[in-house]
């Protein structure tokens, strides 16, 4: 991504290099990406290299009540571009004037079409001109209209992904230079604690660590203020005012419980790094697992431990209480989305086969005995793995027991703690139980 960038700063600053060659630089660059993950920051990054003039606007400010006063103010930006040529146009959510057209116009607006119109007549119309580049950012891409898409408009479209966790530890050192960080603060951990985290929501946790840390009074930020930080991000604020009944707490503990010994005790689950009784936003406690590697493939067997990990919780509650509670809904939705995924894009279904039916498709592309062998399978695997975190937990009783015990009088603890409990025999009777669960799956 950061190569792309740096080839079409240095098409501008070095044409007669590219000119050699018969090669044509680009005449847009279109980033597209997640929100937060810094496609505008990038754009500043080429207006600081790039040596050349830099118009910067919006995609909204095109956009008036006045008909015809978009596409002038479209001419008149590419004209006094072209008077400073070579330059650079960045337009900032071009989907605002680039959404795609429809027969009665760009949903029914006939000043943001002629606007658009405009636009893709200075990109690539009657008389070509490629000595300004447009740059450009979306994280709607499918929302762009297909003649702003094609080559001779935007060339190259850089997709800005999400960080990886080397990404994100130096993100974060970015984010903390500057901070008084405690001894016992390590970025890679806190990298690991945030897959799926945006430089922005990397920005902000470090802001609400900062918070924390201020509010008791220290100028020194602390593991544990990453650690609430995240929570807080994560969950929801913790609201002390809610307290929850006697017979509430002991089932909260039961069920966060199920989750972490069904956790601790998969060989290919991700480790429990903490689990926690308290309250926060709309969940009455957690379990926080981190994943030791990014990973980018997943197994059959890691796909069906992390759908008994999700119904654990449920299983431990039906095994110490002879009944299920509504604490259990996200999880049943989390696991029913994972199983059709697995039957429906994976392949994993014996039944089914190795057919896929990716879920973008508009219209079901299958027959309704089909949708009854996928609904059947769903089913089937939900059943199988709730099945197996209920024998797992059965024959570890006294493990689930003693962590029971241990998280009422604690209220939060750390991984550790739970595979200290789980016992060192746990995951050799799990291997032997999980190769039983994947072949009846």
């Amino acid at each position: 991504m950061k190569q792309e960038i740096m080839e079409v700063v240095d098409y501008l600053q070095n044409p007669g290099r590219y000119l050699l060659a018969g090669a044509r630089g680009p005449r847009g660059v279109l980033l597209m990406g997640p929100p937060g993950t810094g496609k505008t920051l990038l754009a500043r990054a080429v207006a600081g290299e790039a040596r050349v003039p830099f118009y910067a606007v919006t995609g909204s400010s095109f956009v008036e009540l006045f008909v015809g006063l978009g596409a002038s103010r479209v001419r008149e930006l590419f004209a006094e571009a072209r008077r400073s040529a070579p330059s650079i146009i960045f337009i900032d959510e071009i989907d605002a004037i680039g959404a795609r057209r429809t027969i009665a116009g760009v949903g029914g607006h006939d000043e943001r079409e002629q606007t658009l119109n405009q636009l893709l007549a200075e990109m690539d119309g009657f008389a070509g001109d490629s000595s300004v580049v447009v740059l450009a950012n979306t994280n709607r891409p499918e929302a762009l209209d297909p003649a702003l898409l094609r080559p001779g408009r935007f060339d190259r479209e850089i997709h800005v992904p999400l960080p990886t966790l080397a990404d994100r530890t130096r993100i974060l050192a970015v984010h903390t230079r500057g901070k008084r960080l405690g001894l016992d603060v390590d970025l890679s951990v806190v990298a690991r604690a945030t897959p799926g985290f945006s430089g922005a929501d990397l920005a902000n946790l470090v802001n609400e660590a900062a918070l924390r840390a201020a509010r008791g009074d220290r100028a020194e930020i602390r593991a544990a203020d990453f650690d609430d930080a995240r929570d807080r991000l994560v969950l929801g604020r913790r609201d002390e005012s809610i307290a929850l009944l006697p017979e509430e707490r002991e089932r909260v503990a039961v069920h966060e419980s199920g989750h972490a010994l069904v956790a601790a005790l998969s060989p290919t689950a991700d480790p429990v790094s903490k689990i926690t009784i308290l309250p926060s936003g709309m969940a009455l406690g957690a379990t926080h697992q981190i994943p030791e590697d990014e990973r980018r493939l997943y197994t059959e067997q890691h796909l069906h431990d992390s759908l008994a990990v999700r119904l654990g919780g449920r299983a431990a509650e039906l095994l110490v209480f002879g009944e299920a509670s509504t604490g259990a809904a996200s999880d049943l939705v989390g696991a029913t989305q994972l199983a059709v995924r697995m039957v429906r894009e994976y392949g994993l279904s014996p039944e089914l086969g190795p057919v896929a039916y990716p879920p973008d498709l508009s219209d079901r592309p299958y027959a309704e005995a089909t949708q009854r062998i996928v609904d059947r399978e769903v089913a089937r695997f939900v059943r199988l793995a709730e099945q197996y975190a209920l024998d797992l937990l059965s024959t570890h009783r006294d493990a689930l027991h003693d962590l029971v015990e241990r998280l009422l009088a604690e209220e939060t603890l750390d991984g550790h703690v739970v595979y200290d409990i789980a016992g060192p025999s746990g995951p050799t009777v799990h291997t032997a139980a999980s190769a039983s669960y994947k072949r009846t799956s």
